[in-house]
Protein backbone atom coordinates (compact mmCIF):
# COMPACT_ATOMS: atom_id res chain seq x y z
CA UNK A 1 0.00 0.00 0.00
CA UNK A 2 1.74 3.27 -0.95
CA UNK A 3 2.23 5.83 1.86
CA UNK A 4 0.55 9.63 1.70
CA UNK A 5 3.94 10.54 0.32
CA UNK A 6 4.25 8.20 -2.19
CA UNK A 7 0.69 8.46 -3.50
CA UNK A 8 0.39 10.18 -7.70
CA UNK A 9 -0.35 13.09 -7.64
CA UNK A 10 -4.06 14.40 -8.91
CA UNK A 11 -4.68 15.27 -12.09
CA UNK A 12 -6.11 18.76 -11.88
CA UNK A 13 -7.62 17.51 -15.18
CA UNK A 14 -9.44 14.63 -13.84
CA UNK A 15 -10.67 16.69 -10.90
CA UNK A 16 -12.28 19.35 -12.87
CA UNK A 17 -13.71 16.80 -14.49
CA UNK A 18 -15.30 15.25 -11.63
CA UNK A 19 -16.06 18.68 -10.55
CA UNK A 20 -17.94 19.23 -13.77
CA UNK A 21 -20.23 16.51 -13.94
CA UNK A 22 -21.12 16.94 -9.88
CA UNK A 23 -22.15 20.29 -10.97
CA UNK A 24 -24.00 19.25 -14.43
CA UNK A 25 -25.74 16.67 -11.88
CA UNK A 26 -26.74 18.71 -9.09
CA UNK A 27 -27.55 21.66 -11.21
CA UNK A 28 -30.21 19.79 -13.24
CA UNK A 29 -31.41 18.40 -10.10
CA UNK A 30 -32.39 21.77 -8.62
CA UNK A 31 -33.63 23.39 -11.59
CA UNK A 32 -36.15 20.45 -11.64
CA UNK A 33 -37.00 20.37 -8.55
CA UNK A 34 -37.93 24.35 -8.93
CA UNK A 35 -39.50 24.32 -11.25
CA UNK A 36 -41.91 21.45 -10.60
CA UNK A 37 -42.27 22.57 -6.88
CA UNK A 38 -43.19 26.25 -8.31
CA UNK A 39 -45.73 24.94 -10.54
CA UNK A 40 -47.54 22.72 -8.42
CA UNK A 41 -47.38 26.23 -5.92
CA UNK A 42 -48.74 28.67 -8.68
CA UNK A 43 -51.16 26.30 -10.41
CA UNK A 44 -52.73 25.69 -6.39
CA UNK A 45 -52.47 21.70 -6.98
CA UNK A 46 -52.89 21.17 -2.87
CA UNK A 47 -55.56 23.85 -2.85
CA UNK A 48 -54.46 25.51 -0.08
CA UNK A 49 -57.42 28.17 -0.55
CA UNK A 50 -55.26 30.76 1.56
CA UNK A 51 -53.14 34.04 0.08
CA UNK A 52 -49.83 32.76 -0.55
CA UNK A 53 -51.07 29.39 -2.70
CA UNK A 54 -51.02 30.18 -6.13
CA UNK A 55 -49.19 33.08 -7.77
CA UNK A 56 -49.20 34.44 -3.96
CA UNK A 57 -46.70 31.80 -3.44
CA UNK A 58 -43.88 34.87 -4.45
CA UNK A 59 -44.69 36.51 -0.78
CA UNK A 60 -42.95 33.67 0.73
CA UNK A 61 -39.21 33.70 1.35
CA UNK A 62 -38.67 30.07 0.46
CA UNK A 63 -40.14 30.37 -3.03
CA UNK A 64 -37.95 33.37 -3.78
CA UNK A 65 -35.03 32.02 -2.53
CA UNK A 66 -35.50 28.86 -4.06
CA UNK A 67 -35.49 30.56 -7.16
CA UNK A 68 -32.69 32.75 -6.75
CA UNK A 69 -30.39 29.94 -6.34
CA UNK A 70 -31.90 27.70 -9.69
CA UNK A 71 -31.34 30.69 -11.36
CA UNK A 72 -27.75 30.76 -10.42
CA UNK A 73 -27.54 26.83 -10.59
CA UNK A 74 -29.24 27.77 -14.82
CA UNK A 75 -26.06 30.09 -15.13
CA UNK A 76 -23.44 27.44 -14.12
CA UNK A 77 -24.39 24.71 -16.10
CA UNK A 78 -23.48 26.03 -19.31
CA UNK A 79 -20.30 26.39 -18.33
CA UNK A 80 -19.76 23.09 -16.56
CA UNK A 81 -20.88 21.47 -19.90
CA UNK A 82 -18.38 23.51 -21.79
CA UNK A 83 -15.75 22.66 -18.88
CA UNK A 84 -16.69 18.78 -18.81
CA UNK A 85 -15.78 18.96 -22.93
CA UNK A 86 -12.62 21.38 -22.63
CA UNK A 87 -11.66 19.55 -19.08
CA UNK A 88 -11.27 22.76 -17.12
CA UNK A 89 -13.54 24.78 -15.35
CA UNK A 90 -13.82 28.18 -14.36
CA UNK A 91 -16.83 30.03 -13.48
CA UNK A 92 -17.24 33.72 -13.81
CA UNK A 93 -17.42 35.55 -9.97
CA UNK A 94 -20.44 37.04 -10.82
CA UNK A 95 -21.92 33.53 -11.19
CA UNK A 96 -20.50 32.18 -7.92
CA UNK A 97 -21.78 35.62 -5.86
CA UNK A 98 -25.31 34.81 -7.66
CA UNK A 99 -25.49 31.22 -6.21
CA UNK A 100 -24.38 32.16 -3.38
CA UNK A 101 -26.90 34.89 -2.44
CA UNK A 102 -29.69 31.90 -3.46
CA UNK A 103 -27.39 29.43 -1.38
CA UNK A 104 -27.91 31.72 1.63
CA UNK A 105 -31.13 32.33 1.49
CA UNK A 106 -32.39 28.74 1.21
CA UNK A 107 -30.44 27.55 3.50
CA UNK A 108 -32.23 30.20 5.98
CA UNK A 109 -34.80 28.60 4.51
CA UNK A 110 -33.93 25.10 5.91
CA UNK A 111 -32.81 26.07 9.29
CA UNK A 112 -36.17 27.96 9.90
CA UNK A 113 -38.33 25.18 9.20
CA UNK A 114 -36.04 22.15 11.00
CA UNK A 115 -36.66 24.31 14.10
CA UNK A 116 -39.28 26.69 14.58
CA UNK A 117 -41.61 25.78 11.89
CA UNK A 118 -41.01 22.13 12.96
CA UNK A 119 -41.39 22.81 16.55
CA UNK A 120 -44.94 24.52 15.31
CA UNK A 121 -46.60 22.37 13.14
CA UNK A 122 -44.32 19.38 13.44
CA UNK A 123 -41.16 18.14 11.53
CA UNK A 124 -43.19 16.46 8.81
CA UNK A 125 -45.29 18.56 7.58
CA UNK A 126 -42.31 21.45 7.42
CA UNK A 127 -39.88 18.82 5.70
CA UNK A 128 -41.73 16.21 4.03
CA UNK A 129 -45.12 17.31 3.08
CA UNK A 130 -46.07 19.04 0.07
CA UNK A 131 -43.47 21.09 -1.74
CA UNK A 132 -41.90 21.91 1.25
CA UNK A 133 -40.13 18.78 0.81
CA UNK A 134 -38.70 19.88 -2.47
CA UNK A 135 -37.94 23.79 -1.34
CA UNK A 136 -37.20 23.45 2.43
CA UNK A 137 -35.06 19.79 2.26
CA UNK A 138 -34.34 18.44 -0.79
CA UNK A 139 -33.00 21.61 -2.69
CA UNK A 140 -31.22 23.26 0.39
CA UNK A 141 -29.30 20.35 0.58
CA UNK A 142 -28.36 19.96 -3.28
CA UNK A 143 -27.46 23.47 -3.11
CA UNK A 144 -25.03 23.56 -0.01
CA UNK A 145 -23.22 20.57 -2.01
CA UNK A 146 -23.22 22.53 -5.04
CA UNK A 147 -21.89 25.53 -3.19
CA UNK A 148 -19.47 23.89 -1.41
CA UNK A 149 -18.09 21.49 -3.74
CA UNK A 150 -18.49 22.11 -7.07
CA UNK A 151 -18.93 25.92 -7.76
CA UNK A 152 -15.39 26.78 -5.89
CA UNK A 153 -13.65 28.83 -8.39
CA UNK A 154 -13.22 31.85 -6.22
CA UNK A 155 -12.07 32.44 -2.94
CA UNK A 156 -14.96 34.51 -1.04
CA UNK A 157 -13.76 37.22 1.76
CA UNK A 158 -15.75 38.12 4.50
CA UNK A 159 -16.64 41.15 3.19
CA UNK A 160 -17.73 39.46 -0.12
CA UNK A 161 -20.39 37.40 2.15
CA UNK A 162 -21.88 40.27 3.79
CA UNK A 163 -23.90 41.61 0.94
CA UNK A 164 -25.50 37.84 0.68
CA UNK A 165 -27.58 39.16 3.42
CA UNK A 166 -29.12 42.02 1.54
CA UNK A 167 -32.16 40.09 0.50
CA UNK A 168 -33.04 38.59 3.37
CA UNK A 169 -32.99 42.27 4.92
CA UNK A 170 -35.36 43.54 2.11
CA UNK A 171 -37.49 40.45 2.95
CA UNK A 172 -37.65 41.51 6.11
CA UNK A 173 -38.64 45.10 5.99
CA UNK A 174 -41.16 43.97 3.12
CA UNK A 175 -42.78 41.47 5.55
CA UNK A 176 -42.42 44.25 8.09
CA UNK A 177 -44.42 46.69 6.14
CA UNK A 178 -46.85 44.70 4.86
CA UNK A 179 -47.71 42.27 7.95
CA UNK A 180 -47.75 44.80 10.80
CA UNK A 181 -47.94 48.23 9.20
CA UNK A 182 -50.43 47.70 6.60
CA UNK A 183 -51.51 44.45 7.49
CA UNK A 184 -52.17 43.69 3.62
CA UNK A 185 -50.15 40.24 4.21
CA UNK A 186 -51.07 37.66 6.62
CA UNK A 187 -48.47 36.46 9.23
CA UNK A 188 -47.71 33.06 7.02
CA UNK A 189 -44.46 32.88 8.88
CA UNK A 190 -46.52 33.27 12.02
CA UNK A 191 -43.86 36.12 13.55
CA UNK A 192 -45.86 36.94 16.07
CA UNK A 193 -46.74 33.71 17.83
CA UNK A 194 -43.14 33.15 18.59
CA UNK A 195 -41.51 36.54 20.15
CA UNK A 196 -41.61 40.42 19.61
CA UNK A 197 -40.74 41.30 15.51
CA UNK A 198 -37.96 43.31 16.50
CA UNK A 199 -36.46 40.02 18.66
CA UNK A 200 -37.36 37.65 15.43
CA UNK A 201 -35.84 39.90 12.91
CA UNK A 202 -32.72 40.29 14.62
CA UNK A 203 -32.98 36.25 15.02
CA UNK A 204 -33.75 36.07 11.64
CA UNK A 205 -30.58 37.89 10.49
CA UNK A 206 -28.50 36.23 13.09
CA UNK A 207 -29.18 33.19 11.28
CA UNK A 208 -28.53 34.61 7.60
CA UNK A 209 -25.41 35.56 9.03
CA UNK A 210 -24.23 32.21 10.39
CA UNK A 211 -25.46 30.61 7.14
CA UNK A 212 -23.04 32.84 5.00
CA UNK A 213 -20.28 32.28 6.67
CA UNK A 214 -20.51 28.22 7.26
CA UNK A 215 -20.94 28.56 3.65
CA UNK A 216 -18.15 30.70 2.61
CA UNK A 217 -16.17 28.30 4.85
CA UNK A 218 -17.16 25.31 2.96
CA UNK A 219 -16.77 26.82 -0.39
CA UNK A 220 -13.40 28.34 0.87
CA UNK A 221 -12.31 25.06 2.10
CA UNK A 222 -12.90 23.34 -1.54
CA UNK A 223 -11.17 26.12 -3.25
CA UNK A 224 -7.84 25.88 -1.25
CA UNK A 225 -8.54 22.25 -1.88
CA UNK A 226 -8.20 22.51 -5.63
CA UNK A 227 -5.85 25.21 -5.81
CA UNK A 228 -3.41 23.24 -3.62
CA UNK A 229 -3.85 20.32 -5.88
CA UNK A 230 -3.28 22.93 -9.17
CA UNK A 231 0.32 23.90 -7.46
CA UNK A 232 0.92 20.61 -6.70
CA UNK A 233 0.30 18.97 -9.98
CA UNK A 234 2.15 21.78 -12.31
CA UNK A 235 5.08 21.91 -9.46
CA UNK A 236 5.55 17.98 -9.02
CA UNK A 237 4.10 16.37 -10.92
CA UNK A 238 6.30 14.03 -13.39
CA UNK A 239 3.69 14.47 -16.44
CA UNK A 240 5.61 17.87 -16.36
CA UNK A 241 9.36 16.12 -15.79
CA UNK A 242 11.52 17.79 -18.50
CA UNK A 243 15.16 18.82 -19.08
CA UNK A 244 14.01 22.31 -19.83
CA UNK A 245 11.05 24.55 -19.19
CA UNK A 246 10.65 24.77 -23.00
CA UNK A 247 9.17 21.71 -23.28
CA UNK A 248 7.15 21.46 -20.36
CA UNK A 249 5.34 24.89 -21.98
CA UNK A 250 4.76 22.74 -25.07
CA UNK A 251 3.07 20.19 -23.46
CA UNK A 252 0.98 22.59 -21.95
CA UNK A 253 0.13 24.14 -25.21
CA UNK A 254 -0.43 20.67 -26.77
CA UNK A 255 -2.88 19.64 -24.39
CA UNK A 256 -4.56 23.29 -24.11
CA UNK A 257 -5.03 23.11 -28.36
CA UNK A 258 -6.84 20.11 -28.14
CA UNK A 259 -9.78 21.25 -26.93
CA UNK A 260 -9.61 24.74 -28.53
CA UNK A 261 -12.24 25.74 -31.89
CA UNK A 262 -12.34 27.38 -34.35
CA UNK A 263 -13.61 31.30 -33.70
CA UNK A 264 -12.67 31.14 -30.01
CA UNK A 265 -10.46 33.36 -28.33
CA UNK A 266 -7.38 32.23 -27.31
CA UNK A 267 -6.24 32.64 -23.95
CA UNK A 268 -2.55 31.98 -22.70
CA UNK A 269 -2.54 30.95 -18.96
CA UNK A 270 -0.76 33.37 -16.97
CA UNK A 271 -1.07 31.65 -13.56
CA UNK A 272 0.02 28.23 -14.39
CA UNK A 273 3.18 29.01 -16.37
CA UNK A 274 4.14 31.26 -13.38
CA UNK A 275 4.09 27.53 -11.35
CA UNK A 276 6.12 26.06 -14.35
CA UNK A 277 8.63 29.00 -14.10
CA UNK A 278 9.11 27.98 -10.16
CA UNK A 279 9.30 24.84 -10.81
CA UNK A 280 12.29 24.90 -13.12
CA UNK A 281 13.63 28.43 -11.16
CA UNK A 282 14.14 29.86 -14.89
CA UNK A 283 15.27 33.24 -13.26
CA UNK A 284 17.44 33.48 -17.20
CA UNK A 285 14.35 33.20 -18.67
CA UNK A 286 11.88 35.90 -18.75
CA UNK A 287 7.99 35.07 -17.76
CA UNK A 288 6.80 37.47 -21.17
CA UNK A 289 9.61 35.54 -23.58
CA UNK A 290 7.72 32.37 -21.71
CA UNK A 291 4.46 33.27 -22.86
CA UNK A 292 5.59 34.00 -26.44
CA UNK A 293 6.92 30.81 -26.72
CA UNK A 294 3.37 28.85 -25.25
CA UNK A 295 1.39 31.47 -27.89
CA UNK A 296 3.97 30.47 -30.79
CA UNK A 297 3.40 26.79 -29.92
CA UNK A 298 -0.16 26.86 -29.75
CA UNK A 299 -0.93 28.58 -32.59
CA UNK A 300 1.10 26.26 -34.53
CA UNK A 301 -0.70 23.19 -32.38
CA UNK A 302 -4.11 24.27 -33.81
CA UNK A 303 -2.30 25.58 -37.62
CA UNK A 304 -4.13 25.85 -40.02
CA UNK A 305 -6.55 28.38 -38.97
CA UNK A 306 -7.82 30.95 -40.85
CA UNK A 307 -7.99 33.63 -37.46
CA UNK A 308 -7.18 33.68 -34.35
CA UNK A 309 -8.55 35.82 -32.17
CA UNK A 310 -5.85 37.09 -28.65
CA UNK A 311 -6.71 38.14 -26.17
CA UNK A 312 -4.80 40.78 -25.30
CA UNK A 313 -5.34 41.43 -21.88
CA UNK A 314 -3.34 38.33 -20.83
CA UNK A 315 -0.54 39.19 -23.08
CA UNK A 316 2.39 40.39 -21.51
CA UNK A 317 2.94 44.16 -21.66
Amino acid sequence: MLSRKEKPIANVRSINKMRCIIGIVICSIVIVLTVVAFTLNVIDFYSDNVPEAGIGTLRMFTTLSNIIAAVGASLCLPFQIDGLRRNKYKLPKWIVETLFVGAVGVLLTFLVAISAISASRGFVYAMLEKTNIFMHTLNPIFIVLLFSLAVSDHHIKFLDSIWTLLPTIAYAFLYFIMVFVTHQWNDHYQVASFCPWPVAAILILAIAFGASQLLRFLHNLTNKYVTNHIEKYYKESPDYEFSKITDAIFKLSEEESKSYREGEDIYIPIDIIKLLSERYNTSTLPLDIQYDIYLEHFLACIHPKKEEKVDNKNMPQ
